[in-house]
């Protein structure tokens, strides 16, 4: 072959014609193709022999079938130089038979193929059969214009092939196979120089010992023991020319002897390899010889040409395949177009993926796809999805990551027979190996941040983890296939950490750059980025449908959402700072971060005070208020664990004392070192007894311990920058304060007066308060920070003036920030989180066969097509295999006809599987049920409330008060949409004509009444409607949540059940159909009895942990603000002993809901409050009154 053009390919294939192929019959020039041999021709203009060997009839299997050609022109050996334009000519063309079939037949088992050549522990020491049995490794950067890899080629001096390496290739080949233990060796072999003037040739033994007792310390210390000899280190010299090289007489590794060791021989691996070669430059290599003991260095040598074939036997041809760069398998023939059978380029390729089948090729039964986007078309290619195949002969396993599960102790089972054809396998034993540390994690892969719908981050999709392998019982390999890991939080089994552990393991701040600080948009300020989670919180709300099944969860990391707020709903995750002494005693160097990399000091000298006392200076002038003045109900206080009751006394009187021991008992602070407690004194009998107004520092007994009172800002957290820059003058009574940088905790000088300190507070400026909770709108008893408290980075930040410094920022984030849950910043101390699940939230069974995609635009296909388009036949498919299979067949139809009544149609969220699915789930839960469950859940579905638009509506009352607008309710029409709301009249008239009562009354006998002119009554009228609208106003979304299929971004759950937000409902009397009101038979709430909280009947629902209803609206904040007046029941109350139902160990035993079976009477402050809405039975723990409707 001659082609007018360099580095050139030259391929030969076979064509086979049959009728059995059919449309692929034949079709010139779209034929059914075969590869024979891929053979670089490396000159110019230059005739090159090309020698292939073909084994007859693989290209004749069609569908496993052997089709043997009928006619002799029915099969074709065929020529072409793909990926080229260059003429090119062909001359001798010869076919010879190298196989015996004297045995009767042609048969893989008689056939003799070529002789593997071998010289000594050389194995194709010519490179007869090309790369076989040799590997070289190529750098990842080639100088321009030169081949990306070495390559064999026939060199035209010697007539025979030859091996070609460039610029830091290295040339490999394990000799143990043909290796005598201990023997002494020497080799030659010719070498020639290109471009290249002189080269510093290297080639060394590597001896590979895998070790399995380190311990023992032989042959070495670790898991794996190196070995090295070096037979050659030498200056080669003389370009363009062929010379013989010999290399020094050596031993070769006494490889008996390592038996005696636990551990095997890996490899003995010869290694060949330049040093500092000029990047221009190549060498050629060919014909190792192995010399014998009688050998002497010739003059001067000659080598004769020999002719060789230039391709390999189909077991030794292969052609890696990457994804994303990455090894994803070998295949043994190039890729085809299934249509036309046109054979692609596999020269360092790179194709587009547009369509794939999960489905092995081999495997199916049918044509599944694996298409390239190629010539603008998605085109199919032939075998679709290719085998896993790892063969070391061209892929290193030392570069990959293989898991072994060939140990019979392993189970490992094929998974979705009908769906894979075995091409899936299950794990189902844990794997102890020491390689599992390697490998890299599934977590911080993110998908976000690649097109515009979805913003929050940099995109990760495009630079993939590498790859994980696994090596099967049966030798063959597998990829590891990441799955979506759905949680099991059905009504009976919720999540007890709420997927908690799941949102930190998925924040974005393990992904590959880390964090980062983002700039605000006006320039001025940053804020740190990456610390968004992927996943969110599992738990649903308590609702009618789940609250008698939640449950208490005490785990760290339990992450629950309560409020469908913009602030919450997408990120449940802050980085948070913790003011403890290492926190504090770095905060100087960390603030400093950016005076090194733009020269201006930002340091800050932010402490926690101690030895803060009370004095005479700030008594004497009431400077400091007291702790039991009632003008003053904060105290603060500490731990004293060494005092026991004995050594913890006071000279108070008993009310006081008592009086601070409930506070201190009953208290929601959650820090650890310090207490500060609001006593309650507006009325004389819950605060201090007047004879103890001038008290301070006191001890108090209570059942966790003694507590001592302490200053108002001892250990708070202040900022002394302003001190540090502009000292005061030294006085008398006033010295210096040092010792900056080396302390977290400041220690107030003993001969410094407490009136200095107010005085630096007050009149000075030159100490800052940190603030713990810069956002509430209310005076909390712990706004001020202290030690132990912990604060969101960036509000800290922001208070502190750090977030203009962008280095600054990513210091503190990076090396002094932790990630923690948000639901987890700011609780009430030492109560649990009510966490709840879902109707049928099963985790999926991986056993089982049938599967459906769920949309999570997250995780969405980006710039390719779904792994399946069309969710509404997916929804019907699964419907179908339900109502047609299912065992319940008289339910499926109860659920049928209950659908064909309350029907609702898929607009509001079309392409939705799960959500689709669960609201016909309603139907066959209740199939048998009471039909008021049927339409209460219909009710409050998402979907029915954007079916009918009383989602998010809101009462005619609460639109003027808060937008002005003056609302009227209308058949068609809702709000305008400039107001983004509407006026629910479609349900209001929907549910009484299509689910209810119907058009017209009805007889006994059920034929329709008429009036005394004849005409059909109406069972309602338009003003029916409009009263009936006002009914369902207030119903809003909860918040999204993970665990479930979500529609692109929402930050609203379109699964979970609607709440009724109060102040948002119409709130005045709606009339009925019948001339009366709703309300007719409840009583007034005026004539509710006297304390009716304590009357047999009365219902508490738990809250666990947050002091919020559910039923009335507080403030978010309100929930840990020790300055909100809480009702807190003494332990003798009766109503105490029903709602903590402890045991024989005192502690409580608390119930979802707790109906009283007879009438309490009223202790303490009970007897002087008319309604409740929360109570608080011990820290952390609270109960609902669930009010009877009036």
């Amino acid at each position: 072959v001659r082609i007018e053009a360099a580095n050139q390919y030259f391929q030969i294939y076979t064509a086979h014609y049959s009728k059995k192929k059919k449309s692929r019959a034949w079709g010139l020039p779209n034929d059914d193709s075969y590869m024979v041999a891929l053979t670089i021709i490396p000159n110019a203009n230059e005739w090159t022999e090309v020698t292939a060997i073909h084994k007859v009839g693989d290209d004749w299997v069609n569908n496993g079938e052997l089709l043997t050609p009928e006619k002799c022109n029915h099969y074709h050996l065929r020529f072409k130089t793909p990926d080229s334009t260059a003429a090119w000519y062909i001359d001798d063309v010869r076919v010879s038979k190298i196989y015996d079939d004297s045995q009767g037949g042609f048969t893989s088992s008689n056939a003799t193929q070529v002789a593997v050549p071998t010289s000594g522990f050389f194995a194709n020491p010519g490179f007869e059969l090309e790369h076989q049995y040799w590997k070289y490794a190529p750098v990842r950067s080639v100088a321009a214009g030169g081949l990306k890899a070495g390559y064999v080629k026939t060199d035209p001096e010697l007539n025979r092939n030859v091996m070609v390496l460039k610029h830091n290739h290295v040339l490999r080949q394990n000799i143990l196979p043909h290796s005598e233990s201990g023997k002494p060796y020497q080799f030659g072999f010719n070498i020639k120089l290109t471009n290249v003037e002189s080269i510093e040739l290297r080639i060394l033994m590597r001896l590979r010992f895998r070790n399995d007792n380190p311990a023992s310390g032989v042959p070495c210390r670790k898991t794996v023991c190196n070995l090295f000899s070096r037979p050659l280190a030498r200056t080669i010299t003389g370009e363009g020319r062929w010379q013989t090289v010999e290399s020094e007489r050596f031993d070769m590794f006494d490889i008996e002897s390592f038996s005696q060791y636990e551990g095997q021989v890996d490899f003995v691996l010869f290694q060949m390899f330049t040093r500092n070669m000029d990047t221009g430059g190549e060498y050629a290599v060919t014909d190792f010889t192995m010399y014998g003991e009688d050998h002497t260095t010739a003059p001067s040598s000659s080598i004769a040409p020999s002719n060789s074939p230039t391709n390999l036997f189909k077991n030794h041809l292969g052609y890696v395949v990457r994804y994303a760069g990455q090894v994803r398998t070998v295949v043994r023939q190039p890729f085809q177009i299934d249509k036309t059978g046109e054979i692609l380029s596999m020269n360092n390729t790179e194709y587009q993926l547009c369509e794939i089948d999960e489905v092995e090729g081999r495997k199916a039964e049918f044509p599944n796809r694996m298409n390239f986007w190629i010539d603008k078309k998605c085109q199919p290619i032939r075998h679709g999805n290719p085998t896993v195949d790892l063969d070391p002969n061209f892929v290193n396993h030392t570069d990959l990551h293989v898991l072994n599960l060939t140990s019979p102790n392993l189970t490992v089972t094929a998974i979705n027979v009908e769906q894979t054809y075995e091409g899936d396998w299950l794990l189902e034993s844990a794997v102890q190996d020491d390689a599992c540390a390697s490998f890299p994690s599934p977590y911080d892969n993110d998908y976000r941040g690649a097109d515009p719908d979805n913003p929050d981050d940099i995109p990760t999709r495009f630079v993939p983890d590498q790859p994980v392998f696994a090596q099967l019982p049966d030798g063959s390999y597998a990829l590891y296939d990441s799955r979506l890991i759905l949680h099991h939080n059905t009504l009976e089994s919720p999540v007890m950490d709420g997927g908690g552990t799941t949102v930190l393991r998925s924040t974005l701040r393990a992904q590959r750059k880390g964090l980062q600080a983002q700039e605000y948009p006006w320039g001025e300020e940053y804020h740190v980025f990456n610390d968004h989670n992927i996943a969110l919180c599992t738990n649903e709300q308590p609702n009618f449908i789940n609250e008698d099944h939640c449950v208490v969860s005490y785990e760290e990391n339990v992450c629950v959402k309560e409020y469908l707020d913009s602030t919450n709903t997408l990120v449940d995750v802050q980085l948070v700072v913790t003011f403890t002494d290492d926190f504090l005693a770095n905060l100087h160097n960390a603030t400093r971060a950016g005076y090194y990399e733009t020269g201006v000091d930002t340091s800050r000298y932010i402490y926690a005070v101690s030895n803060l006392r009370w004095d005479e200076t700030v008594i004497n002038g009431n400077i400091t208020i007291l702790p039991c003045v009632p003008e003053n109900p904060v105290s603060r206080w500490k731990p004293r664990p060494d005092l026991n009751a004995s050594d913890c006394t006071n000279t108070l009187t008993n009310r006081s004392n008592a009086a601070f021991a409930h506070v201190l008992e009953s208290s929601n602070d959650e820090n650890p070192y310090l207490r500060d407690v609001y006593l309650w004194n507006d009325l004389p009998e819950d605060g201090c007894d007047e004879e103890d107004y001038d008290e301070y520092g006191m001890l108090v007994m209570t059942n966790e311990g003694c507590w001592e009172n302490m200053h108002p800002d001892y250990m708070s957290i202040y900022d002394f920058t302003g001190y540090e820059e502009d000292h005061p003058t030294n006085t008398t009574n006033v010295t210096y304060i040092t010792n900056w940088t080396t302390v977290g905790i400041l220690e107030y000088p003993d001969d410094h007066p407490m009136s200095y300190f107010e005085e630096l507070k007050e009149e000075w400026g030159k100490i800052k308060p940190v603030e713990r909770y810069s956002y509430a709108s209310t005076s909390r008893v712990n706004q001020g920070a202290r030690y132990g408290d912990s604060i969101i980075l960036d509000q800290f930040a922001d208070q502190m003036s750090l977030n203009t410094d962008r280095f600054n920022l990513l210091e503190l984030a990076e090396n002094m920030a932790v990630m923690t849950l948000a639901n987890k910043l700011q609780t009430n101390r030492g109560g649990g989180t009510l966490v709840c699940g879902s109707p049928n939230e099963v985790a999926p069974d991986p056993k089982l066969d049938d599967y459906f995609d769920v949309i999570h635009r997250d995780l969405a296909c980006i710039g390719c097509q779904d792994s399946y388009g069309d969710y509404d036949k997916q929804k019907v498919t699964v419907w179908a295999m339900n109502a047609l299979e299912g065992e319940d067949q008289l339910c499926q139809r109860m659920a049928w006809s209950l659908y064909e009544l309350l029907n609702v149609g898929a607009a509001s969220n079309p392409d939705n599987t799960e959500s689709n699915l669960y609201t016909y789930d309603i139907f066959t839960r209740h199939c048998f049920g009471n039909y008021f469950d049927i339409l209460k859940e219909m009710t409050f579905s998402p979907k029915m409330g954007e079916q009918f638009n009383f989602a998010e509506s809101v009462a005619t009352r609460q639109a003027w008060d808060t937008s002005g607008s003056l609302v009227f309710p209308d058949e068609n029409y809702g709000y305008p949409s400039s107001y983004k709301k509407s006026f629910p009249t479609n349900i209001a008239r929907e549910i009484m004509q299509l689910y209810t009562i119907g058009l017209h009354e009805l007889n006994p006998d059920g034929t329709e009444t008429r009036d005394e002119f004849g005409r059909f009554t109406q069972t309602y009228t338009n003003v029916d409607i409009m009263s009936n609208a006002r009914i369902f106003t207030g119903f809003t979304f909860t918040a999204r949540r993970g665990n479930v299929e979500e529609l692109f971004r929402s930050e609203k759950s379109r699964m979970d059940p609607l709440r009724i937000e109060v102040d948002k409902h119409d709130y005045f009397p709606k009339s009925s159909v019948d001339g009366n009101w709703i309300g007719d038979r409840y009583p007034l709430c005026v004539d509710l009895p006297e304390r009716h909280f304590l009357k047999m009947g009365a219902k508490y629902k738990f809250r666990g942990s947050s002091s919020l209803p559910r039923l009335h609206y507080n403030p978010h904040h309100w929930d840990s603000d020790e300055s909100i007046k809480r009702f807190v029941l003494e332990p003798s109350s009766n109503l105490y002993q029903q709602l903590c139902n402890s045991g024989g160990d005192g502690k409580c035993n608390f119930s979802n809901s707790v109906t009283l079976d007879t009438n309490l009477a009223c202790t303490g402050k009970e007897c002087r409050v008319d309604d409740l809405q929360v109570v608080q039975v011990a820290p952390g723990a609270f109960y609902e009154y669930i009010r009877q409707p009036c």
